[in-house]
């Protein structure tokens, strides 16, 4: 369950980035990005949250080829403590009627060039003014969907992370970065009809 608390504080909300995720690439026997001849290469990591499983989306385009990917794993458990070694995976081939089109969707949707949220986090928040003088009204999501994305575009790699999106977009109207966040979960989630987020 989605738990939020709005409180009043002097300093802004800020985002737990997510930790690196090679160690995941690796054990998903994924190429490479730095050295990988594929002209996009999307990748976006949906946090395990307080379970012991998590989830990737691939999308990959190759000589002109797109193929798509979302890959369901479940980490050992070793003596109550969740490890970071995988003990299965599965895998759910996506599929698309128009990749190009979907492509050009993300692309409107700035998916190379946003920001990581914590970068944004002046904006996620409002001055107020209450009997013990003036602060910050704040948006703090507890709990919620984590994503980390790295995309590959030609010979450039972009990262960013971002939290909860659509609870953040709800609160904070004119932000346009956690919006269009929201936005590229959505476009993903309708295009192939499916969840995710927790």
């Amino acid at each position: 369950m989605l738990l939020t608390i709005i409180s009043i504080q002097s300093m802004g909300q800020t985002t737990d980035p997510l930790t690196e995720n090679n160690w995941i690439e690796k054990q998903l026997n994924f190429t490479d990005q730095k050295t990988s001849d594929n002209e996009i290469d999307l990748r976006i990591f949906l946090d395990r949250g307080i379970t012991n499983g998590g989830h990737v989306i691939q999308i990959v385009k190759r000589n002109g080829t797109w193929t798509g990917t979302k890959y369901d794993y479940l980490l050992k458990m070793k003596r109550g403590t969740v490890t970071n070694k995988i003990a299965k995976t599965t895998k759910t081939e996506l599929k698309s009627d128009d990749w190009d089109s979907l492509w050009t969707k993300l692309e409107k949707l700035d998916i190379t060039t946003l920001p990581n949220q914590d970068d944004i986090k002046d904006k996620l928040k409002k001055e107020v003014t209450t009997k013990r003088g003036k602060g910050y009204e704040v948006l703090m999501v507890n709990d919620g969907s984590s994503y980390d994305l790295t995309i590959k575009k030609g010979y450039n790699i972009y990262n960013y992370s971002f939290h909860s999106p659509w609870t953040y977009s709800e609160k904070y109207l004119n932000v346009e970065e956690v919006r269009k966040y929201s936005d590229i979960i959505s476009t993903l989630e309708n295009e192939f009809q499916i969840k995710f987020r927790h």
